[in-house]
């Protein structure tokens, strides 16, 4: 999830369940809701110790890391001042394990109990960097400068805190009951995507079918019987199957590539084989990012890969 929305959430948290502590604490359990996505600032140490747990939403998005970061900051913090350093602690795991928690419900994978375990997960039940998360977050952050001019009452700042803590749980209870509704409903070979706004969501389709490839997106609401079909259709060789596998492997080595749900596009070319890579979660109005890989038909060898962004087109 975007930025303001895990410093929302942490500030949401911290008035409803903490509100008699300190404002110190306040700080710091805001400091700790939003402290896996500082991981952007490790961008130099990556150069020098090469590890892809160093990029964004790699190994700092585990709860294992929380608790041990919360124990090393706790116990400085704790020495300079006049807090006890379990209080802070458990406020460092809980506020931690918050954003893994909130980021495990996106579309983008993480590996939430690294380093025990190197296995990513997410639940595909909100968008990740959602804009209509991000919109609300930016709105809840805004109003307190206009509203609180005016109504200074502890009533009325308890009442703003309930109804938006009210409107994202309720946001968030039909973001999963849609997802766990409509996967029950979905085979091995379909898999259920989040739209932009809650009600919207996209069924990714993929088979083969022996030298057929078969691929399509359905995009629904759950107001409207009205459906939007992409689908892709293509005959490989036996030649074009295995530079499909090669790309594929290449497509899992790179560490954010292999982390979302791609639909492959074929592109053949005088001498030249390429499979594109569209990534279904980026996804907006038909557009998504995408990785391209380059082979040479007659040696099978693989020239370049480009990265850009653009339209799936229907067959």
């Amino acid at each position: 999830m975007d930025f303001f929305t895990h410093l929302v959430f942490g500030a949401l948290a911290y008035l409803l369940f903490l509100k008699d502590v300190t404002l110190e604490f306040f700080f710091f359990a805001i400091l700790f809701s939003i402290m896996p996505d500082l991981d952007v600032f490790l961008a130099p140490l990556k150069r020098i110790i090469k590890s892809k747990y160093l990029e964004h939403r790699g190994g700092s998005h585990s709860y294992i890391v929380g608790i041990i970061i919360s124990f090393i900051i706790s116990l400085i913090f704790s020495s300079l001042t006049h807090q006890t350093f379990i209080s802070l602690w458990i406020t460092g795991i809980l506020f931690y394990g918050l954003h893994i928690s909130m980021d495990l419900l996106t579309t983008t994978k993480i590996p939430y109990l690294f380093p025990l375990s190197k296995k990513e997960h997410s639940f595909y039940v909100e968008k990740a960097g959602s804009f209509f998360t991000f919109v609300n977050s930016i709105i809840f952050l805004l109003i307190p400068w206009f509203l609180f001019r005016f109504f200074t009452e502890i009533f009325y700042i308890q009442l703003y805190i309930n109804i938006y803590t009210s409107f994202f749980i309720i946001y968030y209870f039909y973001r999963i009951m849609a997802k766990i509704l409509v996967s029950r409903t979905l085979d091995n070979t379909q898999k259920y995507f989040p739209g932009i706004l809650p009600f919207y969501f996209k069924i990714y389709q993929y088979e083969i079918n022996g030298d057929e490839v078969i691929s399509s997106i359905e995009k629904k609401s759950h107001f409207s019987k009205k459906t939007d079909i992409i689908k892709i259709k293509a005959t490989l060789t036996n030649q074009e199957r295995v530079l499909l596998e090669k790309a594929e492997e290449l497509n899992n080595n790179h560490y954010y590539f292999s982390k979302w749900t791609s639909l492959p596009i074929f592109i053949r070319k005088e001498g030249i084989f390429s499979i594109r890579f569209f990534f279904i979660e980026t996804m907006m109005h038909r557009r998504n990012m995408f990785v391209q890989y380059d082979f040479d038909r007659v040696t099978q060898n693989f020239i370049i890969a480009n990265q850009g962004s653009g339209r799936i087109q229907s067959n």
